[in-house]
């Protein structure tokens, strides 16, 4: 009986087996965890749309954000650093250049390359070092120094590749963010001290070696200003380059500007190929307010009067918001105001004149966010009134040295932030959402119906991107300079800040310090501070 049992049940799994049911050649491999997804760009894709298609942080799950590792860089603050992750590793900067690669998931530390900076060549007059991230491509590292060194970086080791010159520091110019890849080419873009008046360019680099390829000045030579910011951002598929543009040296003047000098305070489109100007615009004509146009552009499809369009949009210190045809750069909708303005804008005098924004409110740099499913801009903003003053070179009262004089916040004016959620055709606000402190660092935007965005009150936030009611809040205790990134590795969703503040964080008079803190669904409390 046992025995005819026996035969019996080795038939029925023999049976099984031919099916495909016990697990042959043909059967159906089990789930594994979903592909590891990166932020393998500074603003995530080519477009520097800041928006993941990630959801598995959203609104009915945030609420069990914690902390996954964070990192503390000794005897740091005013970080705005831009992480990116490349496989499964993250790559952040310090102020001094230095590069640190991570496991993204773990924390553990891969590499760390420090450059040696020569941060008294001439371009720290009146600055403090910033450095605000790499690109990442083709099993590199691309980095930037603050002595306007291109270094290319073995992405594996951090051994370095090879090393040229951008620019000669003693100009005034540095480097303060990373290079744009793009077929082959790094375009890069120049930072300096007002208080030099260096000349602003884009210039690109071949990628293999670092030899120069071409350069475009933003401004005639012998004139200052014009710099570039940010990264440029670079149309995969048309080829033109697009970057913002800073105001003409001297920053403050109680002369009045006539017209609108050419390429400052607004932005320029190149062909990536040779450095020929497509097109250039300015935002703000006749500027002695400092109002530096450095957000990195915006690229996006919309719909226009019943038509598909490429458009650009971007953003600078008046705290406006500006959309354009990418082609063309005709403007496809009214400028919009993020935030109040003083109008007419008054000149800077020696007495002392205010205006709301002053040089650090606005949009300084602090990059938006698109997503494309609801064809939704969602840009951060800063409300700061300041005081300018022309000839003035005291250190009291914590200036922010301008050519041609400085710059305080208002006592008793206290600084806010503002998040605006503007239709990408027409820039209409879908919605205005008032914030107790300044955000500056930029957004980003998620498929889980959140937007993320930490601000100088020492706290991250989540916001419902229908809304902008807050959905999850943080404590960190830090205040933050740079934006968020969310990423995925072996099946977890990861969200990603460095904190640490920007140059609002010297106005508000906010602790300063710094981290880098990745958090997850589950983790541990945030280290409140």
């Amino acid at each position: 009986m046992r025995a005819a049992v026996a035969a019996l049940v080795l038939a029925a799994a023999l049976a099984l087996a031919g099916c495909g049911g016990g697990g042959g050649d043909d059967a159906t491999p089990p789930p594994g965890p979903p592909a590891d997804v990166g932020w393998p760009r500074f603003g995530n894709d080519d477009d520097q749309s800041r928006f993941s298609p990630l959801a598995a942080v959203d609104r009915d799950s945030v609420d069990r954000l914690g902390l996954a590792w964070s990192w503390a860089p000794e005897e740091m603050a005013l970080w705005e650093s831009f992480p990116v992750v490349a496989g499964r590793t993250l790559y952040v900067t310090t102020n001094t250049s230095q590069v640190i690669a991570f496991n993204a998931a773990t924390g553990a530390r891969r590499w760390t390359y420090t450059p040696q900076v020569d941060f008294f060549a001439g371009g720290a007059v009146g600055q403090q070092p910033t450095n605000r991230g790499v690109a990442v491509e083709d099993g590199r590292v691309y980095l930037v120094t603050y002595d306007a060194r291109l270094v290319a970086l073995d992405a594996a080791t951090g051994r370095e590749l090879w090393s040229t010159r951008v620019a000669d520091p003693r100009s005034g110019t540095t480097g303060s963010s990373p290079p744009t890849f793009w077929q082959g080419r790094l375009i890069v873009g120049s930072s300096g001290s007002d208080a030099r008046g260096s000349r602003g360019f884009v210039a690109a680099f071949d990628a293999d070696e670092g030899e120069q390829l071409w350069r475009f000045w933003t401004v005639a030579e012998g004139r200052g200003g014009g710099r570039v910011w940010m990264p440029p951002t670079v149309d995969a598929r048309s080829g033109i380059v697009y970057a913002g543009t800073g105001n003409p040296s001297p920053a403050l003047s109680e002369r009045p500007r006539r017209g609108c000098e050419r390429w400052v305070s607004g932005m320029v489109a190149l062909d990536a190929r040779d450095g020929t100007l497509k097109w250039g615009a300015n935002e703000v004509c006749g500027d002695v307010w400092d109002y530096d146009g450095g957000q990195p552009p915006l690229l996006y499809e919309t719909r226009v009067d019943g038509r598909d369009v490429r458009a650009v949009g971007h953003a600078n210190k008046s705290g406006t918001y500006w959309i354009r045809d990418a082609e063309s750069g005709r403007r496809l909708a009214p400028p919009r105001a993020l935030i109040a303005q003083t109008t007419p804008r008054p000149r800077p005098s020696r007495r002392g004149t205010t205006i709301c924004p002053g040089a650090l409110g606005g949009v300084a740099y602090g990059p938006a966010a698109h997503d494309p499913r609801s064809r939704t801009i969602f840009q951060g903003a800063v409300r700061m009134c300041m005081t300018y003053r022309t000839g003035d070179r005291e250190l009291g009262g914590a200036p922010v040295l301008l050519g041609g004089g400085s710059a305080r916040s208002v006592p008793g004016r206290r600084a806010r932030g503002t998040l605006v959620a503007l239709d990408d055709g027409n820039g209409r606000v879908r919605w205005r959402r008032t914030l107790p402190a300044p955000l500056a660092g930029g957004v980003l935007a998620t498929a889980g119906g959140l937007v993320f965005s930490g601000l100088d009150d020492g706290w991250l936030y989540a916001f419902d991107a229908g809304t902008g009611e807050t959905a999850w809040r943080g404590r960190v205790g830090l205040p933050f300079g740079s934006a968020p990134l969310t990423y995925r590795v072996g099946g977890i969703q990861y969200v990603a800040i460095v904190a640490g503040g920007s140059t609002v964080t010297q106005q508000t008079g906010t602790r300063p310090g710094a981290r880098l803190l990745v958090l997850r669904l589950g983790g541990r409390p945030l280290p409140a501070r």
